[in-house]
């Protein structure tokens, strides 16, 4: 099946599509060749998501016990530059 990885640093952009199997993990996908030189040169802590949806443990499985599914898109999060509310409120 195919499953994507995404990252999107402050200089580079990562869009990979992996053929994988049907029973993997996030956790098992990171382990990937090509993901982990992606993961080597991140200077942050790893924040992972599938489709936009934050893998906290809370509303979405942790990442080893989350299981991919055809087409889903794993993300890693970087922090944010700026906070979204104060940025708002300059602009006003």
């Amino acid at each position: 099946m195919k499953v994507y990885f995404s990252y999107q640093s402050l200089k580079d952009k990562y869009f990979l599509e992996l053929e994988v199997s049907s029973s993997i993990t996030v956790s098992e996908l990171m382990e990937f060749i090509e993901v982990k030189t992606i993961v080597t040169n991140i200077d942050h802590d790893l924040v992972l998501g599938v489709n936009g949806e934050l893998l906290d443990g809370d509303f979405k499985p942790l990442p080893h016990k989350y299981r991919l599914k055809e087409g889903e898109r794993v993300e890693i999060y970087r922090p944010l530059q700026q906070n979204p509310k104060e940025r708002r409120l300059k602009k006003v």
